[in-house]
């Protein structure tokens, strides 16, 4: 590609690109991580239990209830109004999900301890292996999914927290934020002032596992509703990025396609 070319695909990536495309994106993370700790990649924290035992492997993050007790957050600017995160997901276990003691493993929080637009792992209503609950600020779900999940089967849960009327609902597998969604209950404002999403390990009935991958966190639904989606610096940070990407090309003549963390 010759240098004009290079200027005029910077001029659109610094100038059109940023406002046009995925402005609302806050962050994403593909988990393209060594095998080991989570928290000693990016810019994720522990704020609970034991550290370095919420762990990475084969580029997914690995939420275990039983033994391990590590919760982790990332943290971003708050910012007012609808926040969304989408996470890809599998659940596994020794056997179907059943028993009272179901446990959230992702959520929105604060600065301090207050939690929101929780997501756990619940009994299915059909009998089948699992499904998923929301719950707008309660530690068990206020309402579950209806349709029946599947172990080793991979989901995209679409999760929308209302900081102004302090609502919480999920979508699964869905394309348009009309597709069918069910909602936690609706609380006394003001709501949380949410600023981190976290993961969460607990003891609950199974102990299931849950594999997660392609989180990204927005401000609409169609931010997160694609898996693959990243973010896009400011537009003065992202000229001088490209330029930066420019120098080290010419210099070098190869460049590093792969990517993580975006928070």
């Amino acid at each position: 590609m010759i240098l004009t070319q290079w200027i005029i695909l910077l001029f659109f990536f610094a100038t059109i690109l940023p406002s046009q495309v995925i402005a609302g994106i806050i962050g994403s993370d593909n988990f393209d991580y060594a095998d080991g700790s989570l928290v000693s990649n990016g810019y994720w924290e522990t704020h609970s239990g034991r550290a370095g035992d919420l762990v990475v492997s084969g580029g997914t993050a690995i939420v275990q209830h039983g033994a391990p007790s590590e919760d982790t957050h990332i943290a971003f600017s708050s910012r007012p109004g609808n926040l969304y995160y989408g996470l890809d997901l599998s659940v596994t276990a020794e056997s179907v999900i059943t028993g009272s003691d179901s446990e959230y493993f992702a959520h929105f929080k604060d600065a301090g301890s207050n939690f929101a637009a929780r997501l756990d792992v619940v009994p299915a209503l059909g009998g089948g292996d699992f499904s998923l609950g929301i719950a707008t600020d309660s530690s068990t779900a206020d309402s579950t999914w209806a349709t029946d999940l599947v172990f080793d089967t991979t989901y995209r849960a679409l999760v929308k927290y209302d900081q102004i009327i302090n609502l919480a609902l999920l979508w699964i597998d869905a394309s348009l934020p009309t597709d069918v969604f069910i909602t936690g209950n609706t609380l006394a404002s003001p709501a949380d002032l949410i600023s981190q999403f976290a993961l969460r390990q607990s003891d609950s009935s199974q102990n299931e596992t849950i594999r997660i991958d392609n989180l990204i966190v927005g401000t609409s639904f169609e931010d997160v509703a694609e898996p693959f989606a990243i973010a896009i610096p400011e537009p003065g940070t992202l000229a001088m990025l490209l330029f930066g990407f420019l120098y080290f090309s010419f210099k070098s003549g190869k460049t590093q396609s792969s990517r993580s963390s975006t928070f």
